[in-house]
């Protein structure tokens, strides 16, 4: 945002315009929006249907800003999401809406914490976020049990703090350090393929996330069950997963979705094909994000899906299978299974770009 504020700035003292920038609210509108500025309805009316679906449903305690001219709006922007916000210009009494990006201010910054109480406090304490204890946390799960984490360990963070009108909006972790007398971890974030691997190329975690959602329990395992609707003894090849309807479902792995649809007991389906011979099912959901399609591509922990009740289920949950070369497998097995070594010219690119972090960052080698 910094560049769009210094383009506005000879204006604004200029023409003594007025900046205003206020949260959006859980009770505010899009309607109210056009009403209290007094803004013409046709605004809405004239935006594309995507553009009218996201303006009905604008994130909560996002901050939008306002330019007026003698209580004339002369420009707003809205969020729409993380990335893209809702440009209104005020040409001469015309209004002109475009979708433009977001601009933050972006900033690296590097943190050195001593373990004294526990591991959210003493982060926080140093360097005022509350989201990076949790992104550490998920980069290293694999290899740390943090529940067991000795004292006086020394942690090394260096990030990128993304904020928007002075409130920081996102966070990542460009690289990690973790030490005691027990083990010394680091973490290299990779701008190609968005993942963390140690100094030797190796993934910081498996293949697979240990569970496609968030759930409550599991209550039925992989294996010969006896089926609660068909009441007989059968093959169960997955693993259901319970939660409310609704919880978004995560891809486990990157890979290419091959099928979206219904599928008998297993009611709405997707299916993704991944490295390896790795085939994953999802089934029982209640529906999928707008845009899913068959032949699309996603990232690992991208949502795919939502849990639902659909097909022959005894109540809401997620069925999720693995299937690897043709044969269900157990999922509970996969996640240590396979692990992900760089190879050939993405491990050369990785080095490469590892030895300028160090250089630039002045990280001393283990």
């Amino acid at each position: 945002m910094k560049k769009f504020l210094l383009i506005l700035l000879v204006p604004i003292f200029a023409l003594a315009y007025k900046v205003d920038i206020k949260t959006w609210g859980h009770k505010d509108t899009f309607y109210d929006f056009l009403k209290n500025n007094s803004l013409p309805v046709s605004i809405y009316y004239n935006l594309p249907s995507n553009l009218k679906r996201k303006v009905r449903r604008l994130p909560i305690g996002e901050k939008i800003f306002i330019l007026k001219d003698n209580n004339i709006l002369k420009q707003a922007l809205i969020p729409l999401n993380s990335k893209e916000q809702l440009q209104i210009i005020n040409n001469n009494g015309k209004y002109i809406t475009k979708v433009v990006p977001i601009i933050y201010d972006t900033e690296i910054k590097s943190a050195d914490i001593t373990l004294n109480n526990y591991l959210s406090y003493d982060i926080y304490k140093t360097t005022g976020i509350r989201k990076l204890s949790s992104k550490l946390i998920n980069i290293f799960s694999d290899k740390i049990n943090f529940r067991h984490i000795p004292k006086n360990t020394k942690i090394k963070i260096i990030y990128e703090e993304k904020t928007r009108f002075g409130e920081v909006k996102d966070v990542k972790i460009l690289y990690a350090n973790i030490k005691n007398k027990q083990f010394n971890y680091q973490a290299f974030y990779n701008p190609y393929d968005g993942r963390y691997y140690d100094e030797k190329a190796r993934s910081l975690r498996g293949m697979f996330l240990p569970a496609p959602l968030h759930y409550k329990r599991i209550s039925s395992y992989f294996g010969r069950r006896f089926h609660p609707i068909l009441h007989k003894w059968r093959m169960h090849d997955g693993i259901d997963y319970v939660n409310r309807i609704g919880t978004p479902i995560h891809s486990v792995a990157d890979g290419k979705i091959i099928y979206k649809g219904w599928v008998r007991g297993y009611g709405r389906v997707v299916k993704i094909k991944h490295a390896n011979g790795y085939i994953t099912l999802y089934g029982h959901l209640h529906g999928w994000p707008r845009g899913l399609r068959i032949g699309q591509w996603v990232r690992q922990g991208q949502v795919i899906g939502y849990l639902g009740n659909s097909g022959l289920s005894t109540g809401p949950h997620l069925h999720f299978g693995v299937m690897h070369y043709g044969h269900w497998i157990n999922p509970l097995r996969i996640r240590k299974s396979a692990k992900i070594t760089l190879w050939g010219k993405r491990r050369k690119q990785f080095f490469s770009y590892i030895k300028k972090f160090e250089n630039e960052y002045q990280l001393a080698s283990k």
